[in-house]
């Protein structure tokens, strides 16, 4: 079968990477086409990944509206002349209506409960839903759950090994903290926030007593962090985090992966409180692998707590005995693309 696979971010590239490469050792054809946005192009040119651009992100709201004809119209050309049997995506809505218009099978693989057009629009179309198994909406007959997390595709000890060398080679000053910032762009993201310029400055001066500071930023930043910038690429940022002593964010993404890499971490924006995504409760709550913390009082306590004194060993032992506990969540993925 060939198999198109959407990319809109650099984690969907990792989720499927090796997905990809099984389905291609099977026998399977496999297409990839991108969005252009943020750095996911940059990721795909320095893997050597062939891709098709199949639109451009938009920042504003308007802008979005008024650019889905124009990306549903190409992704429907894109579509016609690759001739895939299968569009496989994070959870896209162009990808499954697609999929129902041209009268082909869809696969999507949600995480998030909180994201209404996935739940209201996306799911119904989609020929097969997969999610972690602690995922907490029931999608029916269609729904298949995997455990672990969908990062477990990308950083199991498996197929992923922190190099020492990359954080020698770019200079990277041990102990250090990496800070992640989104930019706040996203459909899902609209009417939530991070932190604040003031309060991103208090924090550096909070960790900066004990350990160097790194900052990687979606969002554009005032020229005083500029030294703060991490000075890697975006493709190796896995093996900067695997080395971090502290991850600070008001990242979704990033936050999972520090902590599956075994650095202590700490998640802030307005999704935490009660009704936050299933994922983060589970490795804050089951694994203690992540802290997702509210009130910005109490992370820049907990951030003095863990800046304090190194607590990787802590980390590092609890990540293992995670990875022991979950399967090959790449080969389960797989075949059940194969068995749709």
């Amino acid at each position: 079968m060939t198999y198109l696979f959407e990319l809109n971010h650099p984690k969907h590239y990792y989720q499927f990477k090796y997905v990809m490469q099984q389905l291609q050792q099977n026998g399977h054809t496999v297409k990839v086409i991108a969005r252009d946005k943020d750095v996911l192009l940059s990721v795909l040119n320095e893997e050597k990944v062939e891709y098709t651009i199949f639109g451009k992100h938009r920042k504003k709201m308007i802008d979005k509206i008024f650019g889905t004809i124009p990306i549903l119209f190409n992704y429907f050309s894109i579509v016609r002349k690759l001739k895939p049997d299968v569009i496989v995506s994070k959870a896209s809505f162009y990808g499954t209506f697609t999929a129902w218009l041209t009268r082909r099978k869809s696969v999507i693989f949600p995480d998030s409960e909180v994201v209404k057009v996935t739940n209201r629009y996306v799911a119904p179309l989609a020929t097969k839903i997969i999610t972690p198994a602690t995922f907490g909406l029931d999608f029916g007959k269609k729904h298949n759950r995997v455990e672990g997390f969908f990062e477990d595709c990308y950083l199991n000890p498996h197929v992923f090994q922190p190099n020492q060398q990359i954080i020698l080679k770019y200079g990277l000053k041990r102990p250090y903290a990496i800070f992640r910032f989104v930019g706040w762009y996203a459909n899902h993201d609209v009417g939530n926030k991070g932190f604040s310029t003031a309060q991103i400055s208090e924090m550096i001066q909070t960790v900066e007593k004990n350990m160097t500071v790194y900052i990687s930023s979606e969002k554009p930043l005032p020229q005083d962090f500029e030294k703060y910038k991490l000075p890697i690429p975006s493709s190796l940022m896995h093996h900067a985090l695997a080395f971090a002593d502290l991850y600070l964010g008001d990242s979704q993404t990033m936050a999972t992966e520090a902590a599956l890499l075994g650095t202590p971490a700490i998640r802030s924006n307005s999704f935490v409180g009660p009704n936050d995504m299933t994922n983060f409760k589970v490795l804050q709550n089951k694994y203690h692998l992540l802290f997702n913390i509210a009130q910005y009082e109490d992370v820049l306590e907990q951030l003095n707590k863990l800046s304090s004194q190194s607590h990787k060993q802590e980390w590092t032992e609890k990540k293992d005995k995670y990875f022991e506990l979950v399967g090959d969540t790449n080969t389960i993925i797989t075949n059940l693309l194969e068995n749709i």
